[in-house]
């Protein structure tokens, strides 16, 4: 009778396949997004936004409510040549729900230092993209 028990605890605790497939996607974006901040790669950047974002850069009094992936690219490029990288680090990642993610992380540059809002969705195409993106001075 034990065996039948943890057997049927060992499968209810194994996550499906499809939640460990949704973790690897989450942290391969989490990654790029990573490595797009201490780079400082604007490229790499927009190439994880959804086709138009919300983009808030306090500091540039920077504030659109939709913008596209192309023009906040060029808005990236003038940032990250005014505030060249020194590091990022996320400070907090969580989820809200299967469709929703968000991300609170600390953008390091010669010049000044900003908190990153970042708040991912599933999109049409079911893969996630960046929906908004908020740069505060800190």
């Amino acid at each position: 009778m034990s065996a039948i028990i943890f057997v049927l605890l060992t499968n209810a605790t194994r996550p499906h396949v499809s939640d460990t497939k949704r973790r690897g996607e989450d942290n391969e974006l989490a990654d790029r997004i990573r490595m797009s901040f201490r780079a400082g790669n604007p490229q790499m950047l927009a190439s994880c936004l959804n086709q138009n974002i919300e983009l808030v850069i306090d500091s540039e009094k920077i504030n659109f409510q939709k913008i596209s992936s192309q023009q906040a690219e060029q808005i990236f490029k003038s940032f990250f040549q005014k505030n060249p990288p020194l590091a990022f680090q996320y400070v907090y990642q969580g989820a809200s729900n299967a469709n929703l993610r968000y991300s609170v992380g600390t953008y390091r540059s010669r010049n000044k230092d900003f908190l990153v809002y970042i708040l991912v969705k599933r999109s049409d195409a079911n893969k996630y993209v960046i929906e908004t993106i908020q740069f505060r001075e800190g």
